[in-house]
């Protein structure tokens, strides 16, 4: 008992809390029960959360939780500097120290070694990374507290006087570590409000829980172990066996991230509290601007609200709204992590997005035609799975293998054998991409079908979860990819 408690309560580097664990479900469960009696006295209940999400960011991150409680302090601090500033040098003033403060702890901790190792490059020295952790979602919650402060330096939104709401917006465990990122704008006035759980919003935040579960820790964990295989060592795998690895992290990256969004999302709405939505079957994209406006919703609009748009968007001509696409996704890239490779793939998509803009009128000429539809499907979705190459590889080196594996050494006699050997794993991809292909409006009628069905039926979909989970899983708890961002 005393080790159970120990494991539950005390930080482990090695297994950090994640809402596919069984450890997350134990707090949690004890979590909402204590939440459902004071949820009426909004004081308890702001200074509860804030204790369980700090306490949720020690189980992911240790003491750098205290880097979190700073970021809080500072820029709710800084924010009502800038509101009361007299005059706009003083603004710029206040909001140049708060950008500095929260992107210089965010650059430090995850560019730092990246800066010294060019550095090395071009002084052609030895490289000696120093030995920095990057505290889990520090990208999430350093971006959700810039947008606040910018949006009070716009007068888009009003400071709020209350530190503690500040804290409760930043620190809030569903969307803590991974997103999806919250404006203050979105989530701040639901503060205000009385907490209201209507049946609807828990049981539809119990199938996205349910979905999210399936998706992470059955599907994306599953299917991973064949991709990571073939990822470590490309050149030992035939291009067809490469081939299969690119469309299952494909589909891996995909159920991994969505998956932990629903998870997060259904959280928020058991509480009372609503995230939107941060992926719309991305797949099913036809080009590559719709598929920016279905993947990952949140940075996508908050790089468009504080970076494109602040650029000059499309308000300054065409060539500079090709130069401000290409530099959003360049800088986008780099968010996603500190390596050229991350560089190379958000700089390909800024590409792709300035062509697809450049030509826009002519294609939206074309006739609607059944095969034009495909080929804009096929052509779309074939290029972002070749960019997930490179996001994935651990390096360019092996990135190129992988392809050169694919196109000079295909070999389709890998068929029959790979469906006997790795069948369960073609059957998860499979059951993935068809899950990925239902219509919104069908995954719409699910939830509520959900929503409507008794009790017993829903506490028996949850137990057949569960139970696939346990079926499926590996050795350990398998962390989520963006974690690492």
């Amino acid at each position: 008992m005393k080790e159970f408690l120990s494991d539950l309560l005390i930080y482990n580097p090695k297994a950090p809390l994640l809402f596919s664990s069984g450890s997350f479900f134990v707090l949690f469960t004890i979590f909402v029960i204590i939440y459902a009696l004071i949820k009426g006295n909004r004081l308890a209940v702001t200074l509860y959360v804030i204790a369980f999400s700090f306490f949720f960011y020690y189980k992911s991150s240790g003491w750098y939780f205290l880097i979190l409680v700073l970021t809080a302090i500072s820029d709710w601090g800084f924010a009502i500097l800038i509101n009361k500033a007299s005059n706009e040098r003083t603004k710029k003033f206040w909001l140049f120290l708060a950008l500095v403060t929260s992107l210089g702890l965010l650059a430090y901790f995850k560019y730092t070694n990246f800066l010294i190792f060019n550095f090395a490059q071009l002084l052609s020295t030895n490289f000696q990374p120093l030995d920095i952790f990057l505290p889990v979602g520090i990208s999430f919650y350093t971006f959700q507290s810039v947008s606040y402060v910018l949006d009070v330096y716009w007068k888009k939104l009003k400071p709020t006087e209350n530190i503690l709401d500040y804290a409760f917006f930043l620190s809030f465990f569903p969307q803590l570590v991974a997103g999806p990122i919250v404006k203050a704008n979105l989530f701040l006035p639901q503060l205000e409000k009385k907490i209201t759980i209507t049946r609807q919003a828990v049981y539809s935040g119990l199938f996205l829980i349910i979905l999210g579960l399936i998706k992470k820790a059955v599907i994306a964990d599953y299917i991973s172990q064949y991709n990571d295989l073939v990822f470590a060592a490309p050149q030992t795998y035939s291009g067809f066996e490469n081939l299969m690895a690119v469309y299952g992290y494909t589909l891996q990256i995909y159920m991994d991230f969505s998956g932990y969004s629903d998870m997060a999302i259904g959280l928020g709405r058991l509480m009372g509290f609503d995230f939107g939505i941060n992926f719309l079957l991305p797949y099913q994209s036809k080009n590559i601007t719709e598929f920016w406006r279905r993947w990952h919703i949140s940075l996508s609009s908050w790089l468009r609200d504080y970076l494109y748009i602040p650029l000059g968007g499309n308000r300054k001509g065409k060539v500079r709204t090709y130069i401000n696409l290409f530099i959003t996704m360049f800088l986008g890239g780099l968010w996603h992590g500190a390596s050229w490779k991350f560089v190379f793939w958000g700089a390909w998509h800024g590409l792709a997005l300035a062509i697809h803009k450049y030509f826009k009128q002519r294609l939206d000429k074309l006739p609607n035609s059944w095969f034009l539809t495909f080929l804009s499907w096929f052509v779309t979705f074939h290029f972002v799975i070749f960019l997930w190459i490179f996001f994935r590889a651990d390096s360019f080196q092996t990135a190129w293998t992988m392809i050169f594996q694919i196109t000079n050494k295909m070999d389709w006699a890998y068929l029959a054998p790979f469906i006997d050997v790795r069948s369960t794993w073609l059957i998860m991809v499979l059951i993935g991409f068809s899950m990925h292909s239902i219509s919104l409006k069908r995954v719409e009628e699910l939830t509520q079908k959900f929503v409507e069905t008794p009790f017993w039926v829903k506490l028996a979909i949850f137990i057949l979860a569960v139970q696939l989970v346990i079926q499926f899983q590996s050795a350990d708890v398998q962390p989520f990819i963006y974690f690492q961002f």
